[in-house]
C-alpha cells in the first residue's frame, strides 16, 4: 500500500437535516433541543413524517471521525477511513460520499445483517436543533474492522472518542494504539463529546494509560476529565495524558501545548449560525497541517479559520472549495 497521511477508524452515520415547523416537535413527541437514541422502525417513520411536513435541506455522511478525515482529505491529505456500514441504500450513499471526498475506504465495511446508522436533525424556525439518532450497525465496529495495512502506511493514526461507547469499539481503539505503538507511529485522539468524556471514563483511562501523541478536546470536556472547574488545573491534567494537546474554547479561540510551551490560538470575530461539526473541522484541518510539516501555530491558525467558516453555515462540514479557499487565505497555497 502507498503511504498515507492519516488513518482513522470511527462511527459512521448518515446525517439528514430537516427544516420543520415548531408544531412538528410536539406532535412527534420529540425532546426539543436534545439528542435521543431511537430504533430502526422509529427512524423510518420519523424520517417520512419529516419529509412530509418539512423539508430535507442537507444529507451527508457523518460521524465525528468521518467529518475530520474528510476535511483533511479535501484540504489535500491522503486519508483512509474504516467504519461499519449496512448493505443498504444509506451505506451506498455513505461510501459514495467518502469516495467523492477523496477518502480511501474498505470493501469490507459492508455487512448484511444490519442497517447503516442515521442521525435525523430537526431544525425549527428558531434554529433549535433536535437530534434523533439510530446508531445501527456502526455500534458493532470492532478490531476486525481495522485495516492494518492502511494503519501501518499512515503518518498519523486518528481515533475518535465515540469508539469508546461500545465494548467492541473500545477494543478496536486499543488495538489501533498498540499497532501504532509497535510501529513507532503517532496517535491522535479526539474526545469528541462531553458525554463521551463523562460516561466512558474507564475506557478512556485504559486507552490513555500511556499518553497519546496528540489530544483534541473542548474546554467542557477537559474540565470533565480533570473533575475541576479551574481551567489551569484542566490544562495540567491534559499534560498527564497527552504529549501534545489542543483545547478549543469557542469564541475564545483555543489553547495549544506543543510539547514545549502553551500558547493561544486566536478566534475569529464572526456570527455563528450552527456550531455543529466545528470541532471536527478544527481537528481535521489541524491534522492536515501537521502532515504538511506545519508547526502548532500555523496548523492552529488554519484550523481556527476553517472552524470559523464552518459555524457560519448550516450542516456539519465545509465543501472542498470552501476548505481550499481557507487554505489559500491561511497559508497562501
Amino acid at each position: 500500500m502507498t503511504m498515507l497521511d492519516i488513518y482513522a477508524i470511527g462511527q459512521a452515520l448518515v446525517d439528514e437535516e430537516y427544516r420543520v415547523p415548531e408544531s412538528f416537535i410536539q406532535e412527534q413527541g420529540l425532546a426539543r433541543g436534545h439528542r435521543t437514541l431511537i430504533d430502526f422502525e422509529r427512524s423510518q417513520t420519523l424520517r417520512q413524517s419529516a419529509a412530509d411536513q418539512g423539508k430535507l435541506v442537507s444529507r451527508m455522511n457523518g460521524g465525528s471521525g468521518a467529518n475530520s478525515i474528510t476535511a483533511a482529505a479535501q484540504l489535500g491529505a491522503s486519508c483512509h477511513f474504516s467504519c461499519h456500514l449496512g448493505d443498504d441504500t444509506e451505506g451506498d450513499f455513505y461510501l459514495n460520499e467518502l469516495k467523492a471526498s477523496g477518502v480511501q475506504i474498505d470493501a469490507r465495511d459492508r455487512v448484511t445483517d444490519g442497517h447503516t446508522g442515521v442521525c435525523l436533525v430537526m431544525v425549527t424556525p428558531d434554529a433549535e436543533r433536535t437530534m434523533n439518532t439510530y446508531i445501527g450497525i456502526t455500534d458493532e465496529i470492532g478490531p476486525e474492522d481495522i485495516n492494518e495495512a492502511a494503519l501501518l502506511a499512515a503518518k498519523w493514526v486518528y481515533l475518535e472518542g465515540h469508539l469508546l461507547i461500545s465494548p467492541s469499539g473500545s477494543e478496536a481503539a486499543l488495538v489501533c494504539r498498540e499497532l501504532a505503538r509497535a510501529a513507532g507511529q503517532p496517535v491522535a485522539l479526539n474526545f469528541c463529546d462531553p458525554a463521551v468524556t463523562r460516561l466512558c471514563q474507564p475506557g478512556l483511562q485504559q486507552l490513555l494509560a500511556e499518553p497519546v501523541d496528540l489530544l483534541f478536546c473542548n474546554e467542557e470536556e477537559a474540565l470533565i476529565w480533570a473533575q475541576t472547574t479551574e481551567l489551569d488545573q484542566a490544562c495540567q491534567a491534559l499534560n498527564n495524558i497527552a504529549e501534545r494537546w489542543v483545547m478549543t474554547r469557542g469564541d475564545l479561540g483555543a489553547i495549544a501545548f506543543d510539547g514545549n510551551k502553551r500558547f493561544i490560538i486566536a478566534a475569529h470575530s464572526i456570527t455563528a449560525v450552527n456550531t455543529t461539526g466545528a470541532g471536527d473541522t478544527f481537528a481535521g484541518a489541524f491534522m492536515y497541517g501537521l502532515t504538511q510539516q506545519l508547526d502548532f501555530a500555523q496548523a492552529g491558525a488554519l484550523a481556527s479559520l476553517a472552524s470559523a467558516e464552518k459555524v457560519q453555515q448550516s450542516g456539519t462540514r465545509l465543501n472542498q472549495k470552501q476548505l481550499l479557499e481557507v487554505r489559500q487565505l491561511s497559508l497562501g497555497w
